[in-house]
Formats: structure tokens, C-alpha cells, sequence
């Protein structure tokens, strides 16, 4: 995984909006673009569009949406925003964080409305530990295989391409720091450049590299990572290769509520429905009623 420099480089086509990685940011990122009128490609490694999202609840927090109003729930940006910064112990970056909770409110009426995304408010846990309202939309299955499925089908409908068992496995730069392409890797060998005038990388973060989790993130060192092949961080490498800047990189939620073996996660809904958790030896040892952040 590397920049090339190739300033003249040929493309078997060009898009102007060229995406890697299928999942739920990728096909988000691809739906608004697609709503600008830009010709847009997704590029996905697998065979199917999956991602860490598949491998979640699919579960999307946001607040003041109006799914929560017909729900009878008064909620609001702001006081998410309040309740995250409150859970972070005033860590967080206090401008970002209210800058994400006020898109919350948008993207989930947005992608349900005008992309057809069948969200419903999952009322069952009630407000998560820390937060002040129910805020969390889902699909009816609340699977994230579901989620990606309705926003692999929404971005086909928007127009979009999405290209399955495409690996990128280098970006093309024009040598003045503008990426123009990419090659890709088939199953059967063969490679394929296109090209693009808009790159956006949404191939998840490093939690499946041990390197860099040990090199950013040295309190982790050797944990078990649950999560993507994908998320072996690509377009970190990438990007600061690119001269980018980072930050936070040592920033993480755990989750201690994994059946190990079986590759499932226990969802916070068993807890607030009196579930518990015991080690080997049948003794609890965590407070889990806190949260699965917290815990």
C-alpha cells in the first residue's frame, strides 16, 4: 500500500468522485455526492459491501430527529453534545463534538427521507448510561448488515457504482499532491487503474494492524481486535505519506462484552434487561450496568 507519482498517468475511466471502502461512511459519502450530481464509484475489497458496520447493531445515535419527535421525544443537538462531552470527561474536542451531534440530526432525516432508509427509534434499552434521551435509529432488523444493505440499495438508486472485490492497493499522484487515481487489485491477478478528481478514503481506522495499535495506542498492545480485515490502516498510511496531518490517534472505545470464539458481541440490551458478566471462574468482576464505554 503506497503513493505513486505518475503525472501522466492513463485510466481505464475516470468519476469524479472515487470512494474506497463500502461501508456505512463510504456509502454515505457516496449518496451525498451523488445528490450533488457527481458520477461516483465505491470501491469495496470484498465481495459484498460488509465493513465493521455489518459487524455492529447498525445502531446510529442522533438527536432532535423527527423520528424521535413523533416518538414524543424532545431532544436536541446541543444536549447531546452535552452528554457526550459529560461521558468524555471534558477529553473531547468540544467544537467537533458539537459539530458531528448537529449533523446527527440531518443525516438520519436526510437518509430516511430522501434515500429511503428505513430508520425507527429503538426505544426498548431506553437512553443509553450517560445520555439524557433515547436516541438511538436503527433498521427493523437492527442489524448492520440490514444498514448496509439499505444504503448499498439507496446508492444504486441514486445512481452511484459500487464495485465489489476491488482492492486498492495504491493511490496515483499527480507529484503536486494531488491524487488522481488508483490501481486496483482483481481476484485474478490483474490490475486496474482509475482515475478521479475527488478521492475519499473511508476504509475504517488501524484496529486490525498490532503494530499500530502498539505504536499509538501502547496500552492496547496485544488486545484482540474484533473488527474488519479492512481496518488495517490504509488510508492513515496513505494520507500522511500524502504530508496530512493527524490527531487523536490514541483515541479508542473498547468493548468488554465480547463472546470470544464466537465472534459475537453482547449487545448493551442484554445488560439493561438484567443481563451480567462473570469470568472463568464465576465471579463478576466490572460494574457493567455503567455502560460499554465505561465498563
Amino acid at each position: 500500500m503506497s503513493v505513486i507519482t505518475d503525472s501522466q498517468a492513463e485510466f481505464e475511466f475516470i468519476v469524479d468522485v472515487l470512494i474506497v471502502g463500502a461501508g456505512a461512511c463510504g456509502l454515505t459519502a457516496a449518496l451525498a455526492a451523488c445528490d450533488g450530481g457527481a458520477s461516483v464509484l465505491v470501491l469495496e475489497r470484498d465481495k459484498v459491501p460488509l465493513g465493521t458496520t455489518a459487524m455492529s447493531t447498525g445502531l446510529v445515535p442522533a438527536a432532535g430527529t423527527r423520528i424521535q419527535q413523533a416518538a414524543g421525544i424532545e431532544d436536541n443537538a446541543e444536549l447531546f453534545a452535552e452528554d457526550l462531552l459529560r461521558k468524555s470527561k471534558g477529553t473531547a474536542d468540544a467544537d467537533f463534538v458539537r459539530a458531528v451531534c448537529a449533523a446527527s440530526t440531518e443525516t438520519i432525516d436526510w437518509l430516511s427521507e430522501q434515500h429511503g432508509v428505513p430508520f425507527s427509534l429503538f426505544e426498548a434499552g431506553g437512553a443509553l448510561p450517560g445520555h439524557s434521551r433515547a436516541r438511538l435509529h436503527g433498521t427493523p432488523s437492527r442489524t448492520g448488515e440490514e444498514l448496509i444493505a439499505s444504503l448499498h440499495s439507496a446508492v444504486e438508486s441514486a445512481g452511484g457504482d459500487v464495485m465489489t472485490s476491488a482492492l486498492v492497493s495504491e493511490l496515483i499522484s499527480d507529484g503536486k499532491g494531488m491524487v488522481t487515481g488508483v490501481v486496483i487489485d482483481r481476484p485474478d491477478g490483474s490490475q486496474e487503474r482509475v482515475g478521479c478528481h475527488t478521492l475519499v478514503l473511508a476504509t475504517c481506522g488501524f484496529a486490525g494492524n498490532p503494530e499500530m495499535v502498539a505504536d499509538h495506542i501502547p496500552e492496547l498492545a496485544g488486545i484482540m481486535a474484533h473488527t474488519h480485515p479492512g481496518a488495517n490502516g490504509d488510508a492513515l498510511r496513505w494520507g500522511t505519506e500524502l504530508g496530512a496531518q493527524t490527531a487523536d490517534l490514541g483515541s479508542y472505545q473498547g468493548h468488554g462484552s465480547l463472546a470470544a470464539g464466537h465472534g459475537l458481541l453482547l449487545s448493551w440490551l442484554s445488560v439493561s434487561e438484567g443481563g451480567f458478566q462473570v469470568n472463568a471462574e464465576g465471579q463478576r468482576f466490572s460494574d457493567e450496568s455503567r455502560g460499554y464505554s465505561e465498563q
